[in-house]
């Protein structure tokens, strides 16, 4: 990575040539976030977020980033935080320029109409009573009650139909004048990241500055956060109970928490996520920034536990031990923190440089930061069902809020661990067996080996056996290895990349298998907050032929035959690879999932029934997916969440469409979607399916996914077949997709329409 910071027109800009990424990513933040709004005007900021988006001077319909971005296979997305907003991209490094083409033209000549105005106002609407039952915003509101100044980190900040008001020409102009004040290059910085050359990235960088000029108006100075002495706090929550805790530190130590995170969030055996699993079961481990302005930044460190109380202590004396690892640990966990960043997307990466954690640059001090964090009270947050508190308005949510009265708990010595260590993980007999492991390309470098449950299956009980997995992991991820077992398309994955250590790679996946083959138990609850989350975590459920099967399914991509051998003696304890594929029984149905969301929602997820017809149905996503956004979400708003998509689950491809309303019942919701299938036949025609053959050549699968799937009979997307592709062909998909209702898989939400 080689990276060039530069100055035009007053506008900072930052560019990263990264060589082999195939993606190109830009972002573009602005100094200016909710808390620089107007009392008046309550989420004003948010909704301009959401303004850039409908239109400008050069596109003020057709073309509109977001709709290109979707019409290309890109993402696009942005946020608002407290003092600062950024928009952000990312594509095919063929499309960048075109991109920024229309990044630069919805921040400098935004159209703001009042018919787009009264349309996202619709949509703020619906995300704001969308969020009054996300546990994770409410416990952030909840976290700011302590503060005594300045007033808006307590003000209302998401907008609603109510704060708006009802006169749309009041509401513009000062949408303008907001935008007049703020979007100037001295308060904006621009970040872009991709294969290009430093000097490509410069030209791309100097022509988007062109459209931006310096204001040289003083920006209203960051006030000092002044907090109420008493900052243990609790709060009543549905769901599992849990725990914040944070602390607020000058800027100055930003690199210095990028360390720490690295050190709070490592699995080993030793480490704080293991200790706290161990003593108070403990999950869920993030780190993340509450607020960030040019003087201050508030931390947070939160966990899900049995067992909030205990968690303090162990907090307190793991940040105590810090203080006694050597130079050599701290360079260890910093470079860990640099690997994280580099195994990310470009777009990704962007946001860790400008939003998040990025390690860049040499180790910083650590004590400098423990000596800060020692000497600022930290607040603390524990969130039960149980609790019986009084109702605070904060940020717009009732919150049942009381004093937190922490019990004094003595905190059992720990022995806490830091790497680099010998091999914590013991030895296993190695079995005498062997399974049969497609080895795909093999040599001498790194391999990666890839197992999950058998084709068109998931396993219900992938989540319980996480936190057994995790420690092996960064285990392996201290040993220049890596570890990973998640949901990939609906099924749960181990995916390993091998360390050099063949006697660790004997230990390791010992340990994993053996965890594997245990029983665990199976508790799927309704996990309240997000209705159309909730629907997409129980598809995959709906869609397996089995949830618990006995067989799985293994690849190695890499790697030399010393490897092969051992990783086919471990896994010979399960049953793998076996020579008799499964069929595929696509069953539809209706569900109703229940949901405490007043929204209603739906998931319906429609299975291609060929599997060679996989370029065309790829072809109808991509023409589809900016049409339905702008049919339902801007034409015709009925909610926040409107998405219609390519989606793969469970081995089965198809059409997803997602839509969460506060208004229209489930049943509409399914007709919408019905109609717009049918509707979109006049859009497939043999112009619009060439032009959509360059996105879609230029797809990049995950290897490891391909490699399995071509080792066990089932298509992926081939160039071939992108290139023959015929309008009669995608036309044919979307007629059998619309006839075949007893394909469906609809999941509900009934809400309170």
């Amino acid at each position: 990575m080689h990276t060039r910071c530069l100055q035009f027109n007053g506008l900072n800009v930052t560019l990263c040539h990264q060589p082999d990424a195939t993606q190109a990513a830009a972002l573009v933040k602005v100094a200016a976030g909710s808390h620089d709004e107007p009392e008046r005007w309550p989420g004003l900021a948010h909704l301009l977020e959401h303004l850039l988006f409908t239109g400008s001077q050069r596109w003020p319909h057709d073309g509109r980033l977001m709709s290109w971005v979707q019409a290309n296979g890109g993402q696009v997305n942005a946020t608002t935080q407290a003092r600062e907003s950024a928009w952000f991209f990312e594509v095919t490094p063929d499309n960048f320029s075109e991109g920024l083409q229309r990044l630069q033209d919805m921040l400098s000549a935004p159209s703001l109409t009042r018919e787009a105005i009264s349309q996202e106002i619709a949509v703020i609407d619906a995300e704001y009573r969308l969020l009054q039952r996300h546990a994770a915003a409410r416990a952030e509101a909840a976290m700011f009650t302590p503060v005594t100044s300045p007033a808006q980190f307590k003000r209302f900040h998401v907008g609603n139909r109510m704060s708006f008001g009802d006169s749309v020409t009041d509401l513009q102009a000062a949408l303008r004048s907001f935008h007049q004040r703020f979007f100037h290059s001295d308060t904006m910085t621009l970040w872009l990241q991709g294969p290009q050359s430093l000097e490509a990235l410069t030209a791309l960088a100097k022509a988007f500055a062109a459209a931006f000029q310096p204001h040289n108006s003083a920006r209203r100075p960051d006030a000092p956060i002044t907090l109420s002495p008493n900052r243990a706090l609790a709060l009543q929550q549905e769901g599992p109970s849990a725990f914040w805790q944070s602390w607020i530190l000058p800027t100055q130590f930003r690199d210095g928490v990028t360390l720490l995170r690295e050190f709070f969030l490592d699995d080993a055996p030793g480490g704080l996520v293991e200790t706290l699993f161990a003593r108070t079961r403990a999950s869920q481990p993030d780190v993340k920034w509450l607020y960030q302005s040019d003087a201050d930044m508030w931390l947070a460190i939160t966990f899900v536990t049995e067992a909030p109380a205990a968690v303090p202590p162990l907090i307190a004396s793991f940040l105590e031990a810090l203080r006694d690892t050597t130079p050599v640990q701290r360079q260890h966990y910093w470079r860990l923190a640099q690997q994280r960043l580099a195994a990310q997307s470009p777009l990704l990466q962007l946001q860790a440089r400008a939003l998040g954690f990025a390690a860049v640059g040499d180790c910083p001090d650590l004590d400098a930061l423990l000596n800060e964090m020692h000497a600022a009270a930290a607040t603390t947050l524990m969130c039960a069902a149980d609790v019986k508190g009084e109702t605070h308005r904060v940020q717009g949510y009732d919150l049942s809020l009381t004093d937190w009265q922490t019990p004094v708990m003595n905190c059992p010595p720990v022995r806490w661990t830091f790497y680099p260590q010998p091999n914590p993980l013991p030895l296993h007999a190695e079995p005498t067996g062997q399974a049969v492991l497609p080895h795909v390309n093999p040599d001498e470098t790194q391999g990666t080996l890839v197992l999950r449950p058998e084709l068109y299956t998931t396993w219900a009980a992938g989540a319980a056996c996480e936190p057994e997995l995790r420690p092996v992991f960064a285990v392996l991820r201290h040993f220049a290895g890596s570890g990973e077992w998640r949901e990939v398309q609906g099924v749960w994955q181990l995916t390993l990349r091998l360390p050099s250590d063949n006697t660790l790679l004997s230990a390791a996946l010992g340990q994993l298998v053996q965890c594997l083959k245990q029983t665990h138990s199976v508790s799927t609850p309704v996990i309240a907050g997000i209705a159309i989350r909730e629907l997409l975590r129980q598809l995959p459920h709906r869609l397996a032929t089995s949830l618990n099967p006995q067989c799985w399914r293994a690849v190695l991509l890499g790697g030399n035959a010393e490897q092969h051998r051992r990783l086919s003696r471990q896994l010979s304890v399960l049953t793998v690879n076996s020579p008799t594929r499964p069929d595929y029984r696509c069953v539809g149905g209706e569900t109703c999932i229940p949901h405490p969301s007043d929204d209603s929602a739906v998931l319906l997820f429609i299975p291609l029934g060929d599997p060679q017809q996989l370029a065309a149905l790829r072809a109808l996503a991509l023409v589809c997916e900016p049409r339905f956004y702008q049919r339902y979400r801007v034409e015709q708003p009925i909610g926040y969440v409107v998405s219609c998509r390519y989606h793969r689950s469970t081995d089965s491809d198809g059409l997803l469409f997602a839509l969460q309303s506060p208004d229209c019942p489930a049943s509409t919701l399914i007709q919408y979607c019905e109609d717009f299938l049918r509707d979109i036949a006049i859009y497939i025609d043999q112009q619009e399916i060439d032009l959509l053959k360059t996105p879609l050549l230029q797809v990049k699968e995950d290897v490891r996914g391909v490699a399995l799937r071509q080792a066990n009979g089932l298509p992926n997307l081939e160039a071939e077949r992108i290139a023959a592709l015929t309008e009669g062909e995608v036309k044919q998909v979307q007629q059998q997709l619309l006839t075949d209702r007893h394909r469906w898989q609809v999941l509900y939400a009934k809400g309170k329409n």
